[in-house]
């Protein structure tokens, strides 16, 4: 499906077990996806440039999502996993962590939220995990974080306030 722009929707059918590598890739008009228990594994840019996607439901099956399966994501306003998964985890603004939110590895680039504070259980922030997040004008970082990969805060261009360990950078 890769570059498919008149894609806008999809259910992926009960007999996939993996989504490969960008296989969505560039599918501008995907806006929604229903990823089946089934599938075990989010392939590397897997939706990467899917800019319409609102919203993207993680089954409890999955165990292993690819390097920057959701950048460009401009539309993406939530990550839900589900809870019975035992690699991945969510909060309530949609965020995607590992299970014991140690990494924080992507947040929403489409959320409308201007604020955000990262949990005192992250240690480190994933590449690109920030990527282009548009509204984010302010973010707290907690002295438990010792690795921020690579052009983890790109393209925030409100971003003005970063706090870390209660002090204003």
């Amino acid at each position: 499906f890769y570059g498919c722009s008149d894609l806008s929707s999809i259910t992926i059918p009960d007999s996939v077990t993996d989504i490969g590598d960008a296989a969505f890739y560039g599918c501008s008009g995907l806006s929604s996806i229903t990823i089946p228990d089934s599938v075990t594994s989010i392939g590397d840019y897997a939706f990467k440039g899917c800019s319409a996607l609102t919203s993207v439901t993680i089954p409890d099956s999955v165990t292993s999502i690819g390097d920057e399966a959701f950048k460009l994501c401009f539309a993406l306003t939530s990550i839900i996993v589900d809870e019975n998964n035992s690699n991945y985890s969510s909060d309530t603004n949609g965020v995607l962590f590992n299970k014991n939110r140690t990494t924080l590895i992507q947040y929403p680039a489409g959320s409308n939220k201007t604020t955000y504070t990262i949990p005192d259980s992250v240690t480190s922030i994933d590449w690109n995990a920030f990527y282009n997040c548009y509204a984010l004008t302010s973010v707290s970082i907690p002295d438990s974080v010792t690795s921020i990969g690579g052009y983890a805060f790109y393209g925030c261009d409100k971003l003005t306030d970063v706090y870390y360990s209660g002090t204003q950078e």
